[in-house]
């Protein structure tokens, strides 16, 4: 129930949880809802006191805050939306000096709420500065009193009381805000810290792959045996794919999530340029954990190259298609090609295949068919949480 009234209600569903719009968005929402209920008390009672023009601006404000919050947040942000609350606040309280009420202890509403979102909303140093000003002027009531001949509701005695209960919770929120700040100026900084430790590490990483593959291919040429140079290549491959990996992160400063479609693409052009067969690809734009991605990348890799190498006759120019697509509920990867196929039932004697099946097991609910008869068909169906489109 609480979950629905912060969700729905209080508009929180329109801003990522956990984050602090959605905190902000759930307290003006709040705000504006138990506001506008006062300020309506305000508007009967001045009704019965015959205080038109009272009654007026009161409306107008109801009206304000209602029409605020049915827009926001689709025409309005929470910036300006934030101003507007904190505006009808202290138009609230300066009005609480002048006109008598028959609930008097509801203007603590405003001056408790005010302080709190002044701070929270526009910083410390604005903060500092609004309710300075709002400070200053009430002060400066009985003197304001006095040259507009207005009575004020309350005594000087009983101003300075509420003026003391005014500076110390503005300070006590004051010390709060500030804390508050200089944690999260502290933890910015961790956070860019690391995330330069993580690029360095994701740039060095990905050199030190590139020297493994370039000393491979350079012992690679000195192999005259077909079968094991190519047993050389595969490997060269497999580290090229990873090496995409660490590039791609390092490149978009994504350390953590990877875009497969750029990836995956990366590795099919990578491959193409070994072969003259013709490989589609057809892969949703979207973003995924690393670990995954890597996991992906190396079973594309495997397949195609299983593919280049076994699936086409010397004479023959065939094709490759290689498919990742949204099913609703899970994901399929789908890579296959228009070869001459081979016999299923001794597929796992084949190193490309163990691995294609080995690395489908990490990831989640996954599932696998392989299909021989007529070329060779890959479906791997799995799930991933936390997937960005």
């Amino acid at each position: 129930m609480i979950s629905f009234f912060e969700s729905e209600i209080l508009k929180g569903k329109h801003f990522p949880k956990n984050s602090r719009d959605r905190l902000r968005a759930t307290l003006v929402n709040m705000f504006m809802i138990f506001g506008s209920f006062i300020i309506l008390m305000y508007a009967y009672e001045n009704l019965q006191n015959g205080y038109y023009g009272v009654l007026a601006l009161d409306l107008i404000m109801v009206a304000v805050m209602v029409i605020g919050y049915l827009i926001f947040p689709y025409y309005i942000d929470i910036h300006h939306l934030s101003y507007m609350m904190i505006g009808v606040s202290t138009f609230v309280i300066a009005m609480s000096f002048v006109l008598h009420g028959m609930y008097p202890e509801l203007s603590l509403f405003w001056f408790a709420s005010l302080p709190v979102f002044v701070f929270y909303f526009l910083g410390m140093k604005e903060g500092i500065k609004w309710n300075a000003y709002l400070f200053t002027v009430i002060v400066s009531l009985p003197l304001i009193s006095y040259i507009f001949d207005v009575k004020l509701v309350y005594e000087w005695k009983v101003i300075s009381q509420i003026l003391f209960g005014f500076l110390v919770i503005t300070y006590m929120l004051y010390i709060v805000e500030r804390e508050r700040s200089s944690y999260e100026t502290r933890l910015n900084d961790a956070i860019e810290e690391n995330k330069m430790l993580l690029k360095e590490v994701h740039h060095r990483t990905k050199n030190n792959l590139q020297v493994i593959m370039s000393l491979l291919e350079s012992q690679s040429l000195k192999i005259e045996n077909p079968k094991y140079k190519r047993i050389f290549e595969s490997h060269i491959d497999r580290l090229k794919a990873m090496s995409l990996m660490h590039k791609n992160l390092y490149v978009n400063k994504k350390f953590g999530h990877i875009n497969i479609k750029q990836y995956l693409e990366e590795i099919i052009k990578s491959l193409k340029a070994y072969t003259q067969h013709n490989i589609y690809s057809q892969i949703e734009d979207i973003t995924i954990d690393m670990k995954s991605a890597m996991n992906i990348g190396l079973i594309v890799n495997e397949a195609v190259s299983n593919s280049i190498e076994h699936a086409f006759g010397d004479d023959m120019i065939g094709t490759i298609d290689v498919v990742l697509e949204n099913l609703d509920d899970r994901f399929l990867l789908l890579i296959k090609d228009n070869g001459k196929g081979f016999d299923t039932d001794k597929m796992y004697n084949s190193l490309g295949v163990t691995l294609i099946n080995d690395l489908a097991t990490t990831l989640p609910n996954y599932s696998i068919y392989v299909n021989g008869e007529y070329g060779t068909v890959i479906r791997i169906y799995f799930d991933i949480e936390g997937v960005k489109e």
